[in-house]
């Protein structure tokens, strides 16, 4: 039981990345107005927090390799993401 709920957070973690990205792809993608741009950073950065703090708790009760891996790879996302926003911004 205890493999499945490690599969279980490891799949919900990564969907929250990607779904966290594709929004803010397309953010990116509209390029006339910088509305879309800040909500669709917003609501990706949301989703890149919650995957962190899922992964986190559960490394904390748990501690396994793969929830270190995907800690930094959501803080990795969350960086080259908001650098993005920024020079997209100014």
């Amino acid at each position: 039981m205890d493999n499945q709920k490690t599969r279980k957070v490891i799949i919900m973690s990564l969907a929250g990345l990607l779904i966290g990205s594709l929004l803010f792809i397309f953010g990116i993608s509209l390029q006339g107005n910088l509305w879309p741009l800040i909500t669709n950073y917003l609501i990706a950065m949301a989703m890149y927090v919650c995957s962190f703090l899922a992964v986190y708790n559960n490394n904390r009760q748990d501690p396994q390799p793969i929830y270190k891996y995907i800690m930094v790879l959501s803080v990795f996302i969350g960086l080259i993401v908001t650098i993005t926003a920024v020079s997209n911004i100014l």
